[in-house]
């Protein structure tokens, strides 16, 4: 039996910022706009499949809507030397029929498909910095810290499906706080430099679940990653990448049962570029 799913929308998506240099260093940025998020072919296709990792046997939702997101930016930067910035941002998010993936009750063999809740929303800070080590001594003259924190609160509303799905919680795929922090040395001529980065996100729902079924909660992971590039000789440099040290588990739960927990395991890459300038 073939299912044909065609829906057609006329959106309007307007959008609208302002930038208002406060003072030779700062600057206030506004933005608001309407955006809109389409189902993926998966999550449309009632087609049943099963996932390769986890193996949850997946069937798409013909009758998903398109998701309507209206948002709001206000940003303070501060450039108090060439290369540094200080900014704090706050932001909010209004979803109108968000794409949730839920762990429905079945009988039978698990089964995970896409619903559209009937309304959510997103508020959050976030604060960015990079600045140079120099004025702390000289030998640091070369270094450089940087980073990200993100802070979010996000509630999701199912309506009058919200008797048989849980509701009052956070939207799925949505973490409670982002992390990213940085090293990073170039020396004075730029030929030789290095990066350290760590990431982390918090706790998040992968799936929502149909009562009286737990959620399923993605674990928070902790990433660590190395970038070195070393000059050899003439434009000749030496790339050294090394991802994922911490190989920190991938981590599913649901209640006091774990799900999946598995590792993808360290990355190494060496490799040789040239460039004439160097």
């Amino acid at each position: 039996m073939a299912v044909v799913s065609s829906p057609e929308y006329t959106d309007i998506l307007p959008s609208a910022a302002l930038n208002w240099e406060v003072g030779a260093n700062h600057v206030l940025r506004f933005a608001g706009s309407q955006t809109l998020a389409r189902p993926e072919y998966r999550e449309l296709s009632p087609v049943q499949f099963r996932e390769v990792l986890g193996g949850d046997n997946v069937r798409g939702n013909a009758d998903l809507e398109r998701t309507l997101i209206q948002n709001l930016d206000v940003r303070w930067e501060w450039y108090p030397n060439p290369g540094e910035v200080v900014s704090v941002g706050v932001f909010a998010k209004r979803f109108d029929k968000p794409i949730e993936r839920v762990y429905l009750a079945t009988s039978g063999t698990r089964l995970i498909s896409f619903l559209n809740a009937e309304s959510g929303r997103n508020l959050g800070i976030e604060v960015e910095a990079r600045k140079g080590l120099g004025a702390l001594a000289a030998p640091l003259a070369n270094f450089t810290v940087f980073g990200n924190v993100t802070l979010m609160d996000s509630r999701v509303n199912f309506g009058d499906q919200g008797a048989e799905i849980s509701d009052d919680r956070a939207m799925v795929g949505q973490s409670p706080y982002v992390v990213n922090l940085g090293l990073g040395y170039t020396s004075g001529s730029g030929a030789l430099s290095a990066t350290v980065l760590y990431n982390v996100q918090g706790r998040r729902i992968a799936s929502a679940a149909e009562l009286p079924l737990p959620n399923v909660y993605e674990e928070a992971r902790h990433v660590l990653d190395l970038a070195l590039r070393v000059p050899v000789v003439g434009g000749l440099a030496l790339k050294l990448d090394a991802k994922n040290l911490l190989d920190a588990p991938y981590e599913y739960t649901q209640g006091s049962v774990t799900r999946e927990y598995y590792r993808l395991g360290r990355g190494f890459a060496v490799g040789l570029s040239y460039g004439a300038g160097l």
